[in-house]
């Protein structure tokens, strides 16, 4: 072969492995925050909805109070040689009954509403998609904005979530008629063991307490209170209203850039929570089970209130911080 056939050759192979060859493709990857519309998403309440919504928050007050006020509670026999009922009277409480509402219901309330304005702020600077919910009185329609429409959300469930909680708590003091660490001295004003028992095996039925009158309002820490000691109503409250607010800081502050600030705030809720329900047991208010108790029912109210608040949400809130589906995969619920 000479060499202008092997050069024909070799220019031949060349371009033939060059044609079988692969054209590189250059990869893209995909963008892990969806591109969002600057369009509006319509969402219509019904007006009965919300009727239905003030009336069963109405309902559930109206039931707490009929509790509180006046149903009394269940008259429970008693061992007297039971010392668990020996302990001496309350002199201060650590945490009053309006210290505990400042901490569980109104502290909690200004930091999502804080919360809430901040992430209405990203919103609008990042020009996402937002949600208008529309409210039909008869022939005319208004438009709620977004931020009113989630508050209206979350408060509310928030609100109700601690009527239903206070009425399950009533419902248990009545029902049980547990007596307090302190009964025997609020109820008899005897001190001491030898000196209210004679005989240690004596059970007492029927029994009337000091103070204790027929008048149909029952009176605050009177005689039909030291009757109502199960499930502490301090321990229920405070871990439903800060286990809510700290739910609520789990789902939209970890996914700002501020590092492990949120789960502080977490740790601080639970911390107070908990700290509130021990004063019950230092003060001689409540036993240990009383308050575990109430930690629990308070705790299991609060979980179920916050995942509805989730799931009522017309966006959810890994979507407005760009971490979740795109517009065109969000469902939109009833309100």
């Amino acid at each position: 072969m000479n060499n202008n056939s092997a050069r024909r050759f070799s220019s031949s192979n060349q371009q033939l492995y060059s044609d079988e060859s692969p054209t590189p493709v250059k990869w893209t990857p995909k963008p892990t925050v969806p591109v969002k519309s600057h369009q509006s998403i319509s969402q219509e309440v019904s007006l009965l909805k919300l009727i239905f919504d003030g009336l069963s928050l109405v309902l559930v007050l109206s039931l707490w109070l009929l509790l509180k006020y006046f149903v009394k509670p269940f008259r429970r026999p008693f061992l007297c040689s039971d010392l668990d009922l020996y302990h001496p009277k309350p002199v201060k409480t650590a945490i009053s009954t309006t210290l505990l509402f400042i901490c569980a219901v109104v502290i909690p309330l200004i930091i999502i509403l804080l919360s809430e304005g901040v992430r209405w702020y990203y919103l609008v600077r990042r020009k996402v998609a937002r949600v208008i919910y529309k409210i039909q009185i008869r022939s005319h329609i208004y438009k709620i904005p977004e931020w009113a429409g989630n508050l209206y959300i979350i408060i509310g469930v928030f609100l109700f979530v601690h009527g239903v909680n206070s009425f399950l708590t009533n419902v248990g003091k009545v029902s049980a008629g547990r007596l307090r660490p302190h009964f025997i001295p609020s109820c008899f004003e005897k001190y001491t063991y030898k000196e209210f028992c004679t005989d240690a095996n004596q059970w007492i039925v029927n029994y009337t307490c000091i103070g204790e009158s027929s008048i149909v309002v029952k009176e605050k820490d009177g005689a039909y209170d030291i009757r109502q000691s199960f499930p502490s109503g301090h321990a229920s409250t405070a871990f439903c209203g800060l286990i809510f607010l700290a739910l609520y800081i789990h789902k939209v502050w970890n996914y700002r850039n501020i590092g492990l600030f949120p789960y502080v705030i977490e740790m601080i809720c639970f911390a107070a929570a908990s700290y509130i329900g021990i004063t019950r047991i230092t003060d001689n208010r409540h036993h240990p089970t009383d308050v575990l108790s109430g930690a629990i029912l308070g705790t299991i109210m609060a979980a179920i209130a916050f995942r509805y608040v989730v799931r009522s949400f017309k966006r959810s809130v890994l979507m407005d911080l760009g971490n979740g589906p795109t517009n065109e995969e969000v469902v939109l619920g009833n309100m």
